[in-house]
């Protein structure tokens, strides 16, 4: 990752809510609010800003998870334990968690372990996290395309006083455009697509056969230097069936952007911009 810091304390609140709601989707933990506007009433009646609040249905009973976040520089100690407990006592909040990015101090360790608040540590991966590989793979693409393309094949055009053969030259012979005495045109495309078109209905694969088209004017081919005029237009080709089918495998990796440490249940997970979540081994 680069060293530009890329996050603000309001973004680090909405990729917390991301992750809990992710994680909690699955045994029905559903994200019930977040940011400046999530707020709970107490018993007191006073009303508390909580940054990520989530509920899970136990039967009739609605627990709450309050989940504070810190975006710190510098280590969070336990007077944040102790404000999160007030508000959990006050508004029958059943489990706390905080997340920060820099650390807990070791008081807010033990304070917070004693009043069964879960620490976690949220932060941006670094080339300072260990060998942890910044590219990990999530799995391989195989596409199976089966295509057969089905096409005349034209191997020469005879204009009576010309006959071309050569590939290229057939090639361009498409964009050619005839003339009759009058000045309208005609596009030489359109007797190659009848003829493709003709060999095709009839089926008779890699057979050669020779179409003569009746002209009912006279066409000219005006080249750079030179006119002729076109005496007949007769097309041979054949019939070809190519089978264009691929098979083709992709390695899909994705980039790790941020490593998330939950101290007390001993998890560590990373999350990636494209919002993909792992499992890491705590030696990680």
């Amino acid at each position: 990752m680069s060293g530009k810091n890329e996050l603000n304390w309001q973004v680090y609140e909405a990729i917390t809510q991301y992750i809990y709601g992710a994680l909690g989707d699955r045994c029905g933990v559903k994200v019930k609010g977040y940011g400046r506007n999530c707020k709970v009433k107490g018993k007191s009646t006073v009303e508390h800003q909580v940054d990520v609040l989530t509920e899970q249905l136990d039967g009739e009973r609605q627990l709450l998870t309050a989940i504070e976040c810190k975006y710190w520089n510098k280590k969070v100690d336990k007077d944040a334990v102790m404000k999160l407990a007030q508000i959990m006592a006050d508004a029958d909040i059943t489990s706390g968690i905080i997340v920060c990015k820099s650390g807990f101090t070791p008081d807010t360790l033990t304070y917070a372990k004693h009043l069964g608040i879960k620490l976690v540590q949220l932060w941006e991966a670094s080339e300072n996290d260990g060998g942890f590989k910044k590219n990990i793979e999530i799995g391989t693409l195989n596409i199976n395309a089966k295509v057969m393309v089905s096409r005349g094949k034209i191997t020469s055009i005879d204009f009576g006083s010309c006959r071309i053969t050569g590939e290229d030259e057939i090639m361009a012979v498409y964009y050619v455009k005839l003339h009759d005495a009058i000045g309208r045109t005609i596009s030489f495309g359109e007797f190659l697509n009848a003829f493709s078109e003709e060999i095709k209905r009839r089926g008779e694969l890699l057979k050669t056969t020779t179409i003569d088209y009746l002209l009912n004017r006279e066409l000219f081919w005006r080249q750079s230097n030179s006119e002729f005029r076109a005496e007949k237009i007769s097309i041979t080709g054949f019939f070809t069936k190519i089978d264009m089918s691929t098979e083709r495998s992709f390695l899909l990796t994705d980039e790790v952007w941020m490593i998330m440490n939950e101290l007390f249940d001993k998890r560590r997970l990373t999350l990636s911009k494209s919002g993909l979540i792992w499992n890491l081994s705590t030696d990680a």
